[in-house]
């Protein structure tokens, strides 16, 4: 493989976050370069407090999510990976371009051919805006922690995998690819991976079994894709957080039987890097067996970019690398070919 065909698949595999809709000339580099998949994400300040911003609400109209939707797929010249989140009761970026259901219990309280309706309302929503790829539902179980305080459904393992499977079968069977998050299930983790570096889910392995029926569930409903989570799951690998974690990634493989595309959490955060550079990192999750690494950090795709190049040169100097990360950007360009 020659070094211009590995630097096109490293950055295939990278899922660059932008706070806002980017502008002319923002992505087209990132995306003319080989990469395949954007995610429109948000503040911290809007993360914190689970809604979007006026000021951002006023500003983002349909024809601007269309305008990058069209100017993505010209620079890329084909199928590209647009991503948001879209929880029920969490994180909603849609704002007031998308149905909502913005109280978990809402959902809880619905049939499951009405929880599949309002998943496919999202979905057209969604796929009109140029958005083919949601990252939700959350299947986390309710717990203390305030990482996922207003984004999780419930503490019932039960509840949570017959609401959320419905939300998949309703997302999917509109050609937006739904993504279970965060494996293998952080209901008591106590902080903030945010604000955390040394941050742990600990516990025995037993802890772990109820929060694994939600994935099950997502899994036999075909979910597309599933996202690790941001922190060691010392049960599994008390060293690495799972998103850079052979072991967690194994355990979701040959256990659970998941075939689809692995997202890693935000790669920057601070539980997640450990101390290490976001190259490093990145190269851990691909290492690890993760397809699509997010990297919320740094401005623009200039972070993007550079870790490309570190991820290209280990390939470059490894066989079994090269492997791996030809296997993950097949994976990801196969899912947004599926999407187109």
């Amino acid at each position: 493989m020659t070094g211009d065909a590995l630097l096109r698949d490293a950055h295939a595999v990278l899922l660059p976050a932008f706070e806002e809709i980017p502008g002319p000339g923002e992505v087209e580099g990132f995306l003319g370069a080989g990469g395949v998949a954007l995610l429109l994400g948000m503040s911290r300040a809007e993360f914190v407090a689970r809604r979007m911003a006026p000021a951002r609400i006023a500003l983002e109209t349909p024809a601007a999510f269309a305008a990058l939707a069209g100017r993505a797929r010209a620079a890329a010249g084909g199928p590209v990976l647009i991503a948001i989140d879209y929880e029920i009761g969490g994180l909603q970026r849609l704002h007031r371009l998308g149905p909502a259901l913005a109280r978990p219990a809402a959902a809880l309280a619905m049939a499951e051919d009405e929880v599949e309706g309002f998943g496919a309302a999202a979905a057209r929503a969604a796929r009109a805006l140029g958005i083919t790829l949601i990252l939700a539902p959350v299947l986390d179980l309710a717990g203390p922690g305030p990482w996922l305080a207003g984004r999780c459904l419930a503490a019932a393992p039960e509840a949570v995998a017959r609401v959320a499977a419905a939300f998949i079968r309703g997302l999917q069977g509109q050609g937006v690819a739904a993504t279970a998050k965060h494996f293998p299930g952080h209901a008591r983790l106590a902080g903030d991976p945010f604000d955390d570096p040394a941050l742990s889910l600990e516990g025995p392995r037993a802890m772990l079994a109820p929060g694994l029926l939600p994935f099950r569930s997502a899994i036999a409903a075909g979910v597309r894709a599933v996202m690790t989570g941001p922190v060691p799951v010392t049960a599994l690998d008390p060293g690495e957080p799972a998103s850079t974690s052979a072991a967690v990634i194994g355990q979701l493989r040959a256990e659970m039987g998941f075939s689809g595309l692995v997202i890693s959490d935000d790669l920057d955060l601070p539980a997640t890097l450990r101390g290490r550079g976001l190259e490093a990192t990145a190269l851990a999750g691909l290492d690890a067996g993760a397809d699509l690494l997010l990297l919320a950090a740094g401005p623009g795709a200039a972070h993007a970019t550079r870790t490309a190049r570190a991820i290209a040169a280990a390939a470059a100097a490894d066989a079994a690398r090269r492997m791996r990360l030809a296997a993950a950007a097949a994976a990801v360009r196969g899912l947004a070919r599926d999407l187109r």
